[in-house]
């Protein structure tokens, strides 16, 4: 049976109003309503959603930059939700997050190497600097770059590069949750592949969860072992990707089939390979 490391169950999110006369509260904006799943160990789970579906408020409460107002959320049989930020310091080192803007989370004054080091000199204080170097150098080789990078700046690196920069820098603290919040968006297709094929590949050789946010249903389907489909804060549908795909049962997820690109006339097959590690 495989362990589940992250839990949610009937999680509830909202955002308070105020109006402009008075400073009066008005009624609360739920922009995640009851939602519920499992994450195990070595799996890769993929959240679909137009924007506003409530994908990047689900995130954000599950690495505690916002609260949960009801519901749970278990981190490894440990009930986190509401713990206060102090306690789930430790947590931190489990569960890290690549965002959608990933290149205005770094620092421009910084570089490769001293961006690498600030994970861990924050989480492993007591690392001797010939092991912090030991280990910056294995984070880029895990990710393809070579160490000719390290007195770089981010500006001389190219969008692919500052992809998996992100992703090493994700990986430093050695998580065994990783949430990937729309990466490859912006990438072109032969980027975009060798991101999704590294990050299976890390899933396999390490045995972490990943939980993958995007948009884009095909991108979903060729990649993750299990879907959910996400509208104003609610899951609409939820099994494999080739269960999902193959027999929408909800008419927003035909919706984002029908959606899907063509190309010269033809529509991606987003069956093909769907869920069957596709990226390996």
């Amino acid at each position: 049976m495989e362990e589940n490391i992250l839990q949610l169950r009937s999680v509830v999110i909202s955002y308070p109003q105020r109006s402009w006369f008075f400073k009066r509260k008005k009624n609360a904006t739920c922009a995640v309503e009851g939602i519920s799943f499992f994450l195990p160990r070595g799996r890769i789970l993929g959240i679909v959603g137009e924007s506003g579906s409530g994908k990047s408020t689900l995130l954000k409460a599950i690495v505690k930059f916002i609260p949960i107002q009801k519901g749970n959320m278990i981190i490894d049989d440990s009930d986190v939700t509401f713990i206060s930020q102090k306690e789930f310091f430790p947590y931190r080192r489990k569960i890290q997050i690549i965002p959608q803007d990933f290149c205005d989370t770094f620092n421009p004054k910084m570089s490769v190497a001293e961006i690498l080091a600030e994970p861990l000199d924050i989480h492993f204080p007591r690392l001797s600097a010939k092991e912090k170097n030991a280990r910056i150098v294995e984070l880029l080789e895990s990710v393809g770059l070579e160490d000719a990078l390290l007195r770089r700046l981010p500006s001389e690196l190219s969008g692919g590069q500052r992809q998996r920069l992100s992703i090493a820098r994700g990986l430093a603290v050695n998580p065994e949750i990783l949430i990937c919040d729309e990466i490859v968006n912006a990438c072109d297709l032969y980027t975009q592949k060798q991101i999704l094929s590294l990050l299976t590949a890390l899933s396999r050789e390490k045995n972490i969860a990943i939980l993958f946010v995007s948009h884009n249903i095909a991108v979903v389907a060729h990649f993750c072992h299990e879907i959910l489909i996400v509208r104003h804060g609610r899951i609409l549908e939820t099994g494999t990707p080739y269960g999902v795909c193959s027999n929408p049962r909800h008419p927003y997820t035909q919706l984002l089939i029908d959606s899907i690109p063509q190309i010269e006339g033809e529509k991606i097959d987003v069956l093909h390979g769907s869920g069957r590690d596709s990226y390996a």
